[in-house]
């Protein structure tokens, strides 16, 4: 979602629109005004507008209610949240990585179906004590009530990654214990309800009613995301195999905080470590690197310790050695930082960058081979 519009924060979350989410929302005024001509024949036409306009902005609104009970759950679970991006097709709520536990995935998703419909409970009863239903008000509440029912019925529906479609992985993920296995059946499901909505969606336009082609180009998307999220699940099942301790090839050594920094020592064990850097142990232990020791022109000074250059290791968020990549990487997405302090049986290895991490991967990617987007193949 880059060609996006920052508008602002709610609760310390970003969030943005989408340049396409200007096409559809003048679009949906065009097709709200255009339903309301046809139900209130007697209404001016500026009324038809003004009750247009009103109705598209408040149901863009319910999508960003809608995920903004997504974000504040997930925050609440310990999931830090990048951002909200409304575009062209509703809404998403970018999570720094996806819930760790079955529970928790169920709960940060259906807390948006429930939102909207609660929502469309809300504006069914401001429609239902309204004494002149077909008035301006009337007319809105009713539109809002009915958006928010569909919104929060099809949202259910149980394909991935469709808010039912991630219930539906909490659920076999729970039974199971396995999140691939929950995932790959999740991603199906959902390939198969953008399937039958391409079809139905076509038939229903071939029978005489256009907005029959609207519903095939949701069921067309429903498909493609559902294909892309199955690479992207794929990449990151792999990456739950590969332990951080790979991608750290270089030896750090260990040498100690009260050596002057460039003394013979200290340059033999920089060495060692093809001049990246040292870690220095003392009442804290800390990092030293190559570049800190130029900067430092320590060797005009030989009282400068390397206990005076050190960065302490508890600068750096740390993980441990038997942890994944993928759980480094969400580390460091989840931190904004690119290095993570390794340790090993609770005793410092060194650091670990993020370009470790994407050299190991690469190095172990297997050659390219066409990819199956049908997972059942």
């Amino acid at each position: 979602m880059n060609a996006s519009l920052r508008l602002g924060k709610i609760f310390g979350i970003p969030v943005s629109i989408n340049y396409s989410w200007l096409v559809i929302f003048g679009l949906v005024i065009l097709l709200m005004s255009s339903r309301f001509a046809d139900l209130y024949p007697h209404w001016p036409v500026i009324g038809i507008w003004s009750v247009a306009i009103i109705t598209t902005a408040l149901f863009f609104l319910s999508v960003l209610l809608h995920e903004l009970s997504h974000s504040l759950v997930a925050v609440a679970r310990g999931i830090p949240v990048k951002g909200i991006t409304l575009f062209i097709f509703g809404g998403v709520s970018e999570l720094a990585h996806e819930a760790h536990r079955p529970m928790s995935e169920f709960v940060v998703t259906i807390v948006g179906p429930a939102t909207s419909l609660a929502l469309a409970v809300l504006f069914g009863g401001l429609w239902a004590l309204l004494d002149n239903s077909r008035s301006y008000a009337g007319a809105v509440f009713f539109t809002l009530a009915a958006i928010n029912l569909s919104l929060g019925v099809f949202n259910m529906l149980p394909g991935f990654p469709l808010d039912g479609g991630r219930v539906l992985r909490s659920a076999i993920w729970g039974i199971t214990g396995n999140y691939w296995l929950a995932t790959r059946i999740a991603l199906l499901a959902g390939q198969a309800v953008g399937g039958l909505l391409i079809a139905g969606g076509i038939l229903w336009a071939l029978v005489g009613d256009i907005q029959g082609l609207w519903v095939a180009l949701v069921g067309g998307f429903l498909l493609m995301v559902a294909t892309s999220n199955y690479r992207q699940e794929s990449a990151r099942n792999a990456l739950r195999q590969i332990p951080v301790s790979d991608a750290m090839t270089l030896n750090w050594p260990v040498v100690s905080g009260h050596l002057p920094a460039h003394s013979p020592e200290a340059l033999m064990a920089l060495s060692r470590s093809n001049y990246v850097g040292l870690l220095v142990a003392g009442a804290e232990y800390g990092i030293v690197t190559a570049q800190e020791l130029v900067r430092s022109g320590a060797s005009a000074n030989p009282a400068i310790t390397l206990d005076r250059l050190k960065r302490p290791l508890s600068d750096f968020p740390a993980t441990d050695s038997t942890a994944s990549v993928l759980e480094t990487l969400e580390l460091m997405d989840a931190r904004n930082v690119s290095v993570v302090a390794l340790f090993g049986n609770g005793y410092p290895l060194g650091l670990v960058t993020r370009f470790d991490i994407l050299s190991l991967v690469q190095a172990r990617q297997p050659q390219r081979r066409g990819f199956n987007p049908f997972p059942w193949n």
